[in-house]
């Protein structure tokens, strides 16, 4: 059993690059795909964001929208993947705590409380995948299939 067991993880840890590789590039593409929205639909999508209470919300547009082109533009080629994980993880976390908490009147407690209950407000959020995929590079990094790892950049370094 424990053979088994072996065969079949060393089977799935050889599909650890694709995976890495498809997540990476549908939601890098999806990033850029958003951010240039939030830039050609600028005055709705600051309209909505000061609906939510974010200051200065036509620069935050901006710099949300630019964080989601470029950071989704490295992600896709898998370049400097884990800093641009970690700034897209905080992107999208600012983003789904911002519109969760303005359904719950700012309340921290409500929130907290709500998702102990029921995790369906951040599941059902429209940025969880991007978190998600986000967090994941971030750990895990690349993969192989990267510009990373083609330029031996930080942990993506090949297996001998």
């Amino acid at each position: 059993m424990k053979n088994l067991y072996r065969k079949f993880a060393d089977a799935l840890e050889h599909g650890q690059p694709l995976f890495l590789l498809l997540i990476r590039v549908y939601i890098g593409y999806q990033c850029i795909i958003s951010g240039w929205a939030h830039l050609h639909h600028i005055d709705k999508t600051a309209e909505f964001f000061a609906s939510l209470h974010i200051p200065m919300p036509r620069a935050n547009v901006i710099i949300s929208a630019t964080t989601e082109i470029i950071g989704g533009g490295l992600l896709l080629l898998g370049l400097f993947s884990r800093i641009t994980a970690l700034v897209l993880t905080g992107n999208f976390l600012v983003a789904m705590l911002t519109v969760q908490l303005s359904n719950y009147d700012s309340s921290w407690a409500k929130l907290g409380h709500q998702i102990w209950e029921d995790q369906s407000p951040i599941l059902g959020d429209t940025a969880f995948p991007f978190l998600v995929t986000a967090i994941i590079v971030l750990f895990f990094g690349p993969g192989l299939l990267s510009l990373d790892a083609a330029f031996s950049i930080g942990n993506a370094r090949k297996k001998k």
